[in-house]
């Protein structure tokens, strides 16, 4: 640990060398000497505001805060700053926890960066609707994420919500139109992401199959977001996949760090430097596209024939103040963020359950076959008729709590006021894994993945219980004005992937191997990424199915 906080000491003294020299006369090797000389006081000081700044934070927090149960403490002279420490590698068994001792009630998580309120199941319903002035969804969001530290650029995102109006605006209303250019885009990924060529393609090979779903999914959502011009740019590909993992790292990382020393830590983090080295490469590769565009409009505005690309619908919505090239390119990073990892994971937790429960293979291939040949192809009517595949996805997917944070004073149904300021969530895991909370009943930790096919056969049911349906028992992306806008672009994309792949190819595990535990961080839940499968062409014995999904290339992976 010594010599980690003297290197990163030394790495600052590189980075920030002329600006200090300014400051104290001295140049980068005296810079250099006086850390190294100086080594034990800098850690005795680290150590000491970590130690008053925890105090400080504890105190000031307790005074202000709403007053609720914290679950899980072993003892009660374990320090806090412990609990929150393995809360980031314990917090699911917490959380269901604290719902199995005050399931009606309230209580409290507690994290090393912040503390949040679990309320109970029933003001869903309450919270649903509630204005953005009151209930900040975005503000839990930017605190979530150390957005500070991680987005940088703080009056962005505090004074627009651009991208989100285009995804409501156009993104959402637009998908069925979309679906020809992701297809187009999928058959040339697959055959990009080669993994299987050659005569190996046919033999059982070991793959990593959270590689291949993010090379998948990076590949067809920047089609739609950054268009023809940027969609194949292998530079593009690397920063809409790395920046979110820099990103993520980096919040990671000073979660576990006290506010106070949250700005020195990060400068040490070669995460952080990454995240800002990621951004400013996205706005050198994107400001001449948006000039060209923007000219084109200019110079030919009866004759431009304008992309239609997310990219240009943020151009065509942005006010003044949100039309600065580098913010555009800013916010394709975030909405790659948002896609990108969420859709692959959704993909790979599929792939992995499906490898535990072979017998499903049959009827979801049924199903593909059935439809493509009733619509004559794929379409995005195709993909709504898959209920079989979305029903697995649904039953597959990992619940992560939806966070928000009160701006102002919330007083709820039953009388309970709210301060300013309170992290608030629902245990939306743990009402996954509530008996009385599952649609139809039955057991809620047998892997059932065609519960809600049955469910919707019921006519009354026919638009319920979908992947990206949300509702007060299915808090997957969130519900009411706080659900997520992208799930039904997410939707589809894991559809067609998966629809791909199951025709496509055979998938079990190796001899030996068993479903892969899920690896979590605090709230935030994900596949193993290091868990590779057995994976193998097939041959496709319905000549007219593989030449309707894979054309006439055979879509070659």
């Amino acid at each position: 640990m010594e010599a980690y906080i003297r290197e990163s000491a030394l790495n600052v003294t590189a980075l920030a060398g002329p600006y200090l020299e300014s400051l104290t006369g001295l140049d980068v090797e005296e810079q250099r000497v006086w850390v190294q000389e100086r080594q034990s006081d800098i850690l005795v000081g680290i150590a000491a505001t970590t130690v008053v700044a925890y105090l400080v934070k504890s105190l000031v927090g307790y005074a202000l805060s709403f007053r609720a149960p914290i679950v899980g403490y072993r003892h009660w002279l374990e320090p806090g700053w412990l609990v929150g420490l393995r809360f980031g590698f314990d917090a699911t068994p917490m959380i269901r926890e604290g719902y199995a001792r005050f399931k009606d009630g309230y209580f409290k998580v507690r994290r090393n960066d912040d503390d949040v309120l679990i309320i109970p199941r029933h003001h869903v319903n309450d919270l649903r609707n509630v204005h953005e002035t009151k209930l900040s969804g975005m503000d839990a969001h930017m605190r979530n994420m150390l957005a500070e530290y991680t987005f940088g650029n703080m009056h962005m995102m505090e004074t627009s919500d651009l991208h989100r109006r285009v995804i409501i605006r156009k993104l959402n209303p637009l998908l069925g139109t979309l679906v020809p250019a992701l297809k187009d885009e999928l058959d040339y990924a697959v055959g990009v992401l080669d993994q299987l060529s050659g005569p190996k393609a046919w033999e059982w090979t070991p793959q990593g199959i959270d590689d291949l779903t993010v090379g998948l999914v990076s590949r067809i959502s920047a089609r739609i977001f950054v268009g023809p011009e940027l969609c194949r740019n292998d530079e593009w590909l690397y920063l809409s996949v790395h920046y979110t993992e820099n990103l993520g790292w980096t919040r990671n990382m000073l979660r576990l760090f006290p506010k106070i020393t949250r700005p020195v830590a990060a400068l040490c983090m070669r995460s952080y430097w990454g995240i800002y080295r990621n951004l400013a490469a996205a706005q050198r590769l994107l400001r001449p596209i948006i000039a060209a565009r923007r000219d084109g409009v200019k110079n030919d505005p009866a004759g431009y024939q304008k992309p239609n690309d997310f990219l240009q619908w943020m151009l065509d919505d942005a006010r003044p103040d949100e039309a600065h090239p580098n913010d555009m390119a800013h916010r394709q990073l975030i909405v790659a963020m948002a896609a990108i990892h969420t859709t692959s994971m959704s993909v790979s937790h599929f792939i992995y359950d499906l490898c535990a429960h072979p017998e499903y293979i049959t009827p979801l291939r049924e199903e593909i076959i059935q439809t493509i040949r009733e619509d004559g192809g794929v379409k995005k009517t195709t993909l709504n008729k898959l209920r079989l595949m979305d029903s697995f996805l649904k039953e597959s997917q990992r619940l992560n709590p939806p966070l928000r944070i009160v701006k102002t004073p919330l007083t709820l149904r039953d009388g309970v006021k709210i301060p300013v300021g309170t992290h608030i969530a629902i245990a939306s895991d743990a009402v996954s894994h509530d008996a009385a909370c599952l649609p139809g009943g039955g057991d809620p930790a047998a892997f059932d993945p065609f519960r809600y096919a049955r469910l919707r056969e019921d006519e009354a049911n026919k638009n319920r219980y979908q992947f990206a349906t949300t509702d007060e028992m299915n808090l997957h992306f969130g519900h009411g004005l706080y659900a997520c806008p992208g799930r039904f672009f997410a939707s589809i994309e894991a559809k067609l992937i998966l629809m791909h792949l199951l025709i496509m190819c055979d998938f079990k595990f190796r001899d030996g191997d068993t479903r892969p535990a899920n690896l979590s961080f605090e709230e935030a839940c994900y596949p193993d990424p290091s868990f590779r499968v057995l994976m193998r062409r097939r041959v496709i014995p319905e000549k007219d199915i593989s030449d309707l999904i894979l054309g006439s290339s055979g879509g070659a992976l």
